[in-house]
Protein backbone atom coordinates (compact mmCIF):
# COMPACT_ATOMS: atom_id res chain seq x y z
CA UNK A 1 0.00 0.00 0.00
CA UNK A 2 1.40 3.25 -0.77
CA UNK A 3 2.30 5.97 1.80
CA UNK A 4 -0.05 8.50 0.93
CA UNK A 5 -2.41 5.82 1.18
CA UNK A 6 -1.75 4.29 4.65
CA UNK A 7 -1.24 8.33 5.85
CA UNK A 8 -4.72 8.72 5.15
CA UNK A 9 -6.50 5.59 6.73
CA UNK A 10 -4.56 6.48 9.63
CA UNK A 11 -5.82 9.90 9.66
CA UNK A 12 -9.38 8.60 8.99
CA UNK A 13 -9.42 6.76 12.18
CA UNK A 14 -8.14 9.55 14.22
CA UNK A 15 -10.60 11.85 12.94
CA UNK A 16 -13.60 9.30 13.15
CA UNK A 17 -11.91 7.80 17.19
CA UNK A 18 -12.06 11.63 18.26
CA UNK A 19 -15.15 12.47 16.60
CA UNK A 20 -17.24 9.74 18.18
CA UNK A 21 -15.59 10.52 21.59
CA UNK A 22 -16.40 14.04 21.90
CA UNK A 23 -19.93 13.01 20.91
CA UNK A 24 -19.83 10.60 23.75
CA UNK A 25 -18.43 12.97 26.37
CA UNK A 26 -20.84 15.42 25.63
CA UNK A 27 -23.58 13.41 25.68
CA UNK A 28 -22.59 11.07 28.66
CA UNK A 29 -20.44 13.73 31.20
CA UNK A 30 -22.41 15.95 33.25
CA UNK A 31 -19.91 16.19 36.28
CA UNK A 32 -16.57 14.72 37.08
CA UNK A 33 -16.59 11.50 36.89
CA UNK A 34 -13.63 9.62 38.89
CA UNK A 35 -11.58 6.96 36.86
CA UNK A 36 -8.55 6.45 38.71
CA UNK A 37 -9.50 7.94 41.40
CA UNK A 38 -8.91 11.98 41.67
CA UNK A 39 -5.92 11.42 39.74
CA UNK A 40 -7.82 10.60 36.52
CA UNK A 41 -11.36 11.79 35.75
CA UNK A 42 -13.72 11.90 33.28
CA UNK A 43 -14.33 16.15 33.07
CA UNK A 44 -16.64 18.21 30.27
CA UNK A 45 -15.01 21.40 29.41
CA UNK A 46 -14.42 23.60 26.52
CA UNK A 47 -11.13 25.11 25.21
CA UNK A 48 -12.10 28.42 22.73
CA UNK A 49 -8.09 29.11 22.73
CA UNK A 50 -5.32 26.74 21.18
CA UNK A 51 -3.07 24.47 23.14
CA UNK A 52 -3.60 24.73 26.91
CA UNK A 53 -5.78 27.52 27.04
CA UNK A 54 -3.42 30.24 24.53
CA UNK A 55 -5.59 33.08 23.19
CA UNK A 56 -8.94 31.96 24.71
CA UNK A 57 -11.50 33.87 23.24
CA UNK A 58 -9.55 35.21 20.58
CA UNK A 59 -12.55 34.63 17.94
CA UNK A 60 -11.28 33.86 14.97
CA UNK A 61 -7.39 33.65 15.11
CA UNK A 62 -7.31 30.42 16.69
CA UNK A 63 -9.56 29.38 13.78
CA UNK A 64 -6.77 31.00 11.83
CA UNK A 65 -3.71 29.74 13.43
CA UNK A 66 -4.58 26.29 13.61
CA UNK A 67 -6.20 26.51 9.89
CA UNK A 68 -2.93 28.06 8.47
CA UNK A 69 -0.62 25.23 10.18
CA UNK A 70 -2.68 22.11 8.70
CA UNK A 71 -2.56 23.82 5.13
CA UNK A 72 1.21 24.29 5.49
CA UNK A 73 1.29 20.69 6.77
CA UNK A 74 -0.93 19.38 4.00
CA UNK A 75 1.03 21.35 1.40
CA UNK A 76 4.06 19.99 2.60
CA UNK A 77 3.01 16.46 2.83
CA UNK A 78 1.61 16.34 -0.22
CA UNK A 79 5.15 17.22 -1.90
CA UNK A 80 7.52 15.18 -0.01
CA UNK A 81 4.77 12.23 -1.03
CA UNK A 82 5.05 13.26 -4.57
CA UNK A 83 9.44 13.29 -4.14
CA UNK A 84 9.29 10.25 -2.45
CA UNK A 85 10.95 11.52 0.50
CA UNK A 86 8.34 9.92 2.89
CA UNK A 87 9.56 6.81 4.52
CA UNK A 88 6.75 4.48 5.10
CA UNK A 89 7.56 3.59 8.59
CA UNK A 90 6.58 6.88 9.66
CA UNK A 91 2.43 7.14 8.07
CA UNK A 92 1.46 6.35 11.52
CA UNK A 93 2.74 9.40 13.36
CA UNK A 94 2.11 11.79 10.44
CA UNK A 95 -1.45 10.23 10.59
CA UNK A 96 -1.98 10.43 14.37
CA UNK A 97 -0.59 14.38 13.67
CA UNK A 98 -2.64 15.26 10.60
CA UNK A 99 -5.58 13.75 12.43
CA UNK A 100 -5.77 15.15 15.49
CA UNK A 101 -4.98 18.72 14.24
CA UNK A 102 -7.72 18.07 12.01
CA UNK A 103 -10.45 16.89 14.54
CA UNK A 104 -9.80 19.73 16.72
CA UNK A 105 -10.18 22.29 13.40
CA UNK A 106 -13.37 20.37 12.67
CA UNK A 107 -14.83 20.67 16.51
CA UNK A 108 -13.84 24.65 16.52
CA UNK A 109 -15.02 25.08 13.35
CA UNK A 110 -18.66 23.66 14.83
CA UNK A 111 -18.98 25.82 17.53
CA UNK A 112 -15.75 28.08 18.40
CA UNK A 113 -14.51 25.63 20.81
CA UNK A 114 -13.09 22.48 21.30
CA UNK A 115 -14.78 19.72 23.44
CA UNK A 116 -12.14 17.96 25.82
CA UNK A 117 -12.80 15.51 28.77
CA UNK A 118 -9.63 13.85 29.68
CA UNK A 119 -8.40 15.47 33.03
CA UNK A 120 -5.60 14.36 34.83
CA UNK A 121 -3.70 15.68 38.26
CA UNK A 122 -3.67 15.77 42.11
CA UNK A 123 -5.66 17.73 44.02
CA UNK A 124 -5.95 20.94 43.01
CA UNK A 125 -3.09 20.38 41.00
CA UNK A 126 -4.32 19.29 37.23
CA UNK A 127 -3.00 19.50 33.96
CA UNK A 128 -5.35 21.26 31.32
CA UNK A 129 -8.23 19.26 30.37
CA UNK A 130 -7.84 17.65 27.12
CA UNK A 131 -9.31 14.74 24.62
CA UNK A 132 -7.77 12.29 22.18
CA UNK A 133 -7.41 14.26 19.27
CA UNK A 134 -4.87 16.14 21.42
CA UNK A 135 -3.30 12.70 22.70
CA UNK A 136 -2.87 11.41 19.03
CA UNK A 137 -0.77 14.59 18.20
CA UNK A 138 1.51 14.44 21.18
CA UNK A 139 2.15 10.55 20.53
CA UNK A 140 2.34 11.09 16.59
CA UNK A 141 5.01 13.66 17.28
CA UNK A 142 6.95 11.20 19.58
CA UNK A 143 6.68 8.50 17.58
CA UNK A 144 8.20 10.47 14.45
CA UNK A 145 10.95 12.09 16.39
CA UNK A 146 12.09 8.67 17.90
CA UNK A 147 11.56 6.81 14.29
CA UNK A 148 13.62 9.62 12.66
CA UNK A 149 16.14 9.64 15.06
CA UNK A 150 16.98 6.11 13.77
CA UNK A 151 16.38 6.71 10.35
CA UNK A 152 20.38 6.86 9.17
CA UNK A 153 20.77 9.46 6.63
CA UNK A 154 23.68 8.61 4.09
CA UNK A 155 25.33 12.27 5.32
CA UNK A 156 25.41 10.05 9.20
CA UNK A 157 26.56 6.69 7.38
CA UNK A 158 29.43 8.65 5.41
CA UNK A 159 30.96 10.24 8.78
CA UNK A 160 31.45 7.00 10.70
Amino acid sequence: MKTGLRIFITFLIVLLVDGLTKIWAEQAISSPTPILGQFFRLTLGYNTGVSFGLLTNGGLYPLIITGTIITGLIVWLVMMIRKGEIPAVIHVPIGFILGGAIANFVDRMLDGRVTDFLDFGWGPTRWPTFNLADSFIVVGVLLLLFILSRIKSPEKEQAL
